[in-house]
């Protein structure tokens, strides 16, 4: 279960938050991260391509694996991040 790795866990919500991809999820299994969606396997990688990759980069780098096996946009599953400031850590929008 991924909730047990908090670090694990937290780059899964991270890629939760930048795509709608339906129904996907990661299992871990045998040092490898295997990828699914609604319409099956997306792809396999090493856990630690898994781990030294962030959010965005496993988003792009999934979503690259679904246009080409599926020839879907899959840009249409982004979510809206018009509305978050360029710094996570700032607490106001000046002006």
């Amino acid at each position: 279960m991924i909730e047990t790795d908090k670090t694990v866990f937290e780059k899964m919500v991270g890629i939760w938050s930048i795509t709608q991809i339906p129904q996907l999820k990661m299992v871990p299994h045998a040092g490898k991260v295997k990828f699914t969606w609604a319409k099956g396997p997306i792809v396999e990688i090493e856990f630690q391509m898994f781990d030294s990759l962030e959010p965005l980069e496993l988003v792009t780098f999934i979503e690259s694996q679904i246009e080409k096996e599926h020839g879907i946009n899959t840009k249409q599953f982004r979510c809206d991040l018009s509305g978050y400031l360029v710094h996570p850590f700032s607490s106001q929008r000046s002006g």
